[in-house]
């Protein structure tokens, strides 16, 4: 049972996330995760299920002592804006054309960011057009992304040790209902990519959340 729940969490984190702001009724949440596991032995009551649930919550660090890790970190948004991302299926070709195109870019004033992953390669740039001929990059690159912008957070490093010092970022997002494009950690600097659109509400969430409680502290 204990398992069922725990899996059950696991896959609804954002109702996870509603649990422990106190905005779920337990018993209701038990009801469904039976109703919802018909391998459940029928002799498991409502009530122990409610019980387990309690208890994986206690199990867990506490909300509010992430917040107040946060609220005593100095917090710096930086946003950007009409942003491109790249994405090279990884050889030798497109290793050496990617690297030369941020290359490139980081000789100038503008911004570009190159992540080399196991099987892709992921170029993000405000500045790309002027630098290499389309065709070119139609040709290399298998996804081609325009329109975006992105949301970077500073935290130090040692914060990564932190349970869910990423989830209180992503799921501030998630109920707020902004999809996040790609999210990228280099060193203690988060980098959160989203649509043009969705930029400055991205900002003011995250505003609310990380800075301002760091302020009001």
């Amino acid at each position: 049972m204990s398992k069922v729940v725990a899996t059950f969490l696991v896959q609804n984190p954002l109702l996870s996330r509603y649990v422990r702001m106190g905005l779920v009724n337990i018993t209701s949440l038990a009801h469904l995760i039976k109703k919802s596991n018909p391998t459940l032995d029928e002799s498991i009551s409502a009530t122990s299920i409610a019980m387990a649930i309690r208890r994986h919550f206690a199990k867990l660090p506490k909300h509010e002592d992430t917040l107040s890790l946060f609220s005593k970190t100095p917090l710096q948004l930086v946003v950007r804006s009409n942003i491109t991302e790249l994405i090279f299926t990884k050889n030798d070709r497109n290793k050496s054309l990617s690297r030369t195109i941020f290359q490139n870019i980081s000789d100038t004033n503008h911004f570009s960011c190159f992540v080399e992953g196991e099987k892709e390669l992921v170029l993000i740039t405000d500045n790309l057009d002027k630098l290499f001929e389309k065709d070119v990059l139609q040709q290399t690159a298998h996804t081609q992304t325009k329109n975006l912008g992105f949301v970077s957070v500073n935290l130090p490093i040692s914060l990564r040790e932190v349970v869910g010092v990423y989830s209180l970022i992503t799921s501030t997002l998630a109920v707020a209902q902004i999809p996040i494009h790609s999210f990228h950690t280099l060193g203690g600097e988060i980098l959160i990519l989203v649509k043009n659109e969705d930029l400055t509400k991205t900002q003011e969430v995250l505003m609310s959340a990380l800075v301002e409680t760091n302020e009001r502290e």
